[in-house]
């Protein structure tokens, strides 16, 4: 596992909080009166850290310049953007070998105009597309651009579209290929009416974090904000399960699809901010999740890797059933065995470990026991972020030495978490 190379990367993204953004499907033309820089305070009160911007024409020099605002507003916020330049969207030739004729001249002028700012995470390059013209187009603009971070997203993996062995080195020669600095990827399998394809959103969460963790590369994940097709609207039980199950097996990122609604379209319904521009029940439910994860972390797991994840009582997407180890014993949901917990351990630069617990239920509310091993310390987080010795912050009366090892009792609401570092002493 490539841990010091994968943190080493995170750390030179420059990231002063967590990155949580979103898709971003505007464009200045017709929404431009509403980026401005109450709308980017809007942002940072819902706990948006680094997302994409309305998309621009370079040739309106309007545009161009309110681009450089949104960027300078990021800044004085802490926040990166990610600009939605056409002239860095990845185009291939006919062929599909080659980028389109012009290419490299197009992004050469849209780093002119934009590459020095120190709050560009980097260009916006596509989507979804897997041919060696777009690849070479990523390639071109980190080569332009080395300290920029290029953003490209790719497929999530499905049964039957390709293999599990195939789609690993799919994941591997995008990396090779592109010089790619991150890996990043949709998947709303989870939120599929009827009967949620949870199997599909764990495959794919591990599939990637192996990705990650073999080529030294942090990995991104878009989950759901917004109803439409066979997915439902995702309701605050969905939203935090989905952001924690995420940081839990290793996303060191969350791009939400979507934010903006700008006008009816399809069944799309209940985005953050629907088509009066009015924000909804959703904006306010993934403001709460994204607050209270800054609040109490901050930029804690842009500092770690994810080495293991385990699932109680049973695994989902060809992940394994957790087992007791040096650091937890035993877990026990006292009011219904059955009821799920994710469990994913850390590490940080100096080899220091951490745990996250998270109920792996949307409905169910349990008791959970968590039995730590005796010659275990524990520290935690309080609401001003600080960590503090003893784990009194995540657990009801704080960790009880019994028999059996020590004990921290957990009231977990669906998908509430549960974080400690933890020392182990001889």
């Amino acid at each position: 596992m490539k841990t010091k190379e994968l943190l080493k990367k995170i750390e030179s993204f420059g990231l002063k909080k967590y990155p949580v953004g979103f898709w971003n499907y505007t464009n200045l033309r017709e929404h431009g009166e509403h980026f401005d820089e109450r709308e980017m305070d809007s942002l940072v009160d819902g706990g948006f850290t680094l997302t994409q911007t309305p998309n621009l024409d370079p040739s309106n020099p309007a545009e161009v310049a309110q681009t450089r605002r949104l960027l300078d507003w990021a800044a004085e916020r802490d926040m990166k953007l990610i600009p939605r330049d056409p002239r860095c969207m990845a185009e291939s030739d006919p062929t599909g070998k080659l980028p389109k004729e012009g290419f490299r001249e197009r992004a050469k002028a849209a780093i002119k105009d934009f590459g020095d700012h120190p709050a560009n995470f980097g260009f916006y390059v596509g989507d979804e597309g897997t041919n060696d013209g777009m690849y070479e187009c990523h390639r071109i603009q980190k080569e332009l651009a080395p300290h920029l971070n290029p953003y490209y997203n790719l497929l999530p993996h499905f049964p039957g579209f390709n293999t599990e062995p195939g789609w690993a080195g799919y994941l591997d020669e995008f990396v090779a290929k592109c010089h790619a600095d991150l890996l990043s990827y949709d998947c709303y399998a989870q939120m599929t009416m009827g009967t949620p394809l949870i199997d599909d959103y764990f495959r794919n969460l591990r599939l990637y974090r192996e990705a990650a963790l073999r080529n030294g590369v942090p990995f991104w994940n878009t989950p759901l904000s917004i109803g439409h097709n066979q997915y439902t609207c995702p309701d605050y039980n969905d939203i935090r399960w989905q952001f924690n199950t995420s940081v839990c097996c290793g996303a060191h990122g969350i791009i939400w699809f979507f934010h903006y609604q700008p006008q009816l379209f399809g069944n799309y319904r209940l985005a953050p901010v629907d088509e009066l521009w009015e924000k909804t029940q959703t904006f306010y439910d993934l403001r709460r999740v994204q607050r209270t994860f800054h609040r109490y972390y901050g930029d804690l797991f842009n500092r770690l890797a994810c080495t293991k994840v385990g699932f109680y009582p049973k695994p989902f997407g060809g992940g394994v059933a957790w087992a007791p180890d040096d650091i937890v014993a035993n877990i026990w949901p006292a009011y219904d065995e059955s009821t799920p917990i994710l469990v994913g351990e850390f590490v940080d630069a100096q080899n220091r470990r951490y745990v996250m617990f998270v109920n792996n239920s949307r409905k169910a509310i349990d008791r959970v026991k968590i039995t730590f091993r005796k010659n275990v310390k524990l520290f935690s987080w309080g609401v001003d972020g600080q960590e503090r010795p003893g784990g009194a912050y995540a657990c009801e009366g704080g960790p009880i030495m019994e028999p059996d090892g020590l004990v921290a009792w957990h009231w977990l609401a669906p998908g509430q978490e549960a974080v400690y570092r933890v020392e182990v002493t001889k």
